[in-house]
C-alpha cells in the first residue's frame, strides 16, 4: 500500500527522516522498543555484554553474478548453523533488478539483520527506494550489541560542478568526484561517537584506509579526523572499520585502528583484460563470507573466513597485473585491539 504523505515529499533527505520517524512511532507502540533490523532475537551471548559473533558478506553482485542467489544461500545456510549475533552485508547486494529475489533469501534470517548500501545498489534505483526496500531505518546509523557499539555508513554521495548529491539511478557513473561521505554525515558520525561508550566498530562499502587496488573514498581523511578526535580522549572508542567494494582480502592498521577489506562473495574485477566472465570477472569457485568473533574481555577480533579457488582461467601476470595480490580467500585472522 502506498504512502500518500511519503509521495509528498520530494528529497531524499526529507524521506529518510519520514521512514525513520514512522518507524520509530512504530517502535513506541511495541513498548518503546525501536527494532531498526528484523525483530526477531537469534542471538545468544551477545545480549549479554559478552562475547558477539556476526556473520558478513558482500558484494555479491545479483544482477552480474550468474549465480548470486545461489551464493547468498549457502552464506544464509551457514548463518542458520552458526547462529551468528546478526549478519550484515556491506553493499552491492544487488544491481537493482534483482534485489527482490536477493531479500527473499536475506530476509530468511531469523535474528537481526543489517545492510550497508553499496554504489551499484543504486544502479537503476534511487537511494531512497533502496533503503525503504532493504527495511533500513536510513542510510546511515548505529546501534548496540553486546559489548560493542556499531555504526553504518553511507559513503555514496557524488560530486560534479561544485554540488554534492545522493547516488541515485546510476548518475554515479557521470560524477566528478564519487564514494564520499556527506558534510551531515561526518557531523552526525563525529556526535554518535562522542555518546557512545562502548568500544565501536565502522561498517562501510567503500574504504577509508590505503589499499593497491583503485581508488578509496575521497572522505577518509575526514572519516579519519573524525575517529582521531573520537580516539583522543583518553580511551580508544573505534577500533576497526569494516569495509567491502575493492573485491579484495585486506587488513592494515592506521593509527591504531583496524582496517579490514571483506573480499566480494563472487569475484574480482580485472579492470586491464579480458577473457574472463563477461570480459573482466575473474570468479571465485565459492561463495566467500566470514565469521566475525568479538571478545571484549581477551580484546580481539577474530575472523573466520571462507577459503576457494578461481574457476578458469585464472589470473596471472599477462591477463592482471596484480595476479600475485589478488587471493580468492577471505583470510583467517586473529587481531588485538
Amino acid at each position: 500500500m502506498k504512502d500518500k504523505n511519503l509521495e509528498k515529499l520530494n528529497s531524499p533527505e526529507e524521506k529518510f527522516h519520514f521512514l525513520s520517524r514512522r518507524n520509530f512511532m512504530k517502535g513506541l507502540g511495541m513498548g518503546g522498543v525501536v527494532l531498526l533490523s528484523s525483530p526477531m532475537s537469534f542471538a545468544r551471548s551477545g545480549v549479554s555484554g559478552g562475547k558477539i559473533t556476526f556473520g558478513i558478506i558482500s558484494d555479491v553482485h545479483a544482477d552480474l553474478q550468474p549465480d548470486a542467489k545461489q551464493r547468498l544461500e549457502i552464506f544464509m545456510e551457514r548463518c542458520m548453523r552458526v547462529k551468528p549475533d546478526f549478519i550484515i552485508q556491506l553493499g552491492d547486494l544487488h544491481h537493482g533488478p534483482g534485489m527482490k529475489d536477493m531479500l527473499e533469501i536475506w530476509n530468511r534470517f531469523p535474528g537481526d539483520r543489517f545492510h550497508v548500501l553499496g554504489n551499484h545498489d543504486m544502479d537503476h534505483m534511487s537511494k531512497a527506494d533502496v533503503v525503504r526496500e532493504q527495511g533500513m531505518s536510513g542510510p546511515y546509523y548505529s546501534y548496540d550489541r553486546g559489548g560493542y557499539h556499531f555504526v553504518v555508513l553511507d559513503a555514496n554521495h557524488c560530486v560534479k560542478d561544485g554540488k554534492m548529491y545522493d547516488n541515485n539511478h546510476g548518475n554515479y557513473y557521470s560524477a566528478e568526484k564519487r564514494d564520499m561521505v556527506s558534510p551531515e554525515e561526518l557531523e552526525w558520525l563525529r556526535e554518535d561517537l562522542r555518546k557512545a561508550v562502548k568500544p565501536s566498530i565502522l561498517f562501510s562499502h567503500e574504504a577509508f584506509d590505503d589499499v593497491w587496488q583503485g581508488e578509496t573514498s575521497p572522505s577518509k581523511m575526514d572519516v579519519r579526523q573524525v575517529i582521531r578526535e573520537a580516539n583522543g580522549g583518553g580511551g580508544k572508542k573505534v577500533i576497526a572499520c569494516f569495509c567491502g567494494h575493492h573485491h579484495v582480502d585486506h587488513h592494515m592498521v592506521i593509527e591504531d585502528v583496524h582496517y579490514v577489506q571483506i573480499n566480494s562473495a563472487s569475484y574480482y574485477w580485472v579492470e586491464e583484460a579480458q577473457g574472463f566472465s563477461n570480459g573482466h570477472m575473474a570468479e571465485y569457485k565459492d561463495p566467500l563470507f566470514a565469521f566475525v568473533t568479538l571478545d571484549p574481555a581477551n580484546r580481539f577480533i577474530s575472523i573466520k573466513g571462507e577459503q576457494s579457488k578461481f574457476k578458469p582461467p585464472v589470473p596471472n601476470g599477462k591477463t592482471c597485473p596484480n595476479a600475485d595480490k589478488i587471493f580468492p580467500c577471505i583470510k583467517n585472522r586473529r587481531i588485538h585491539y
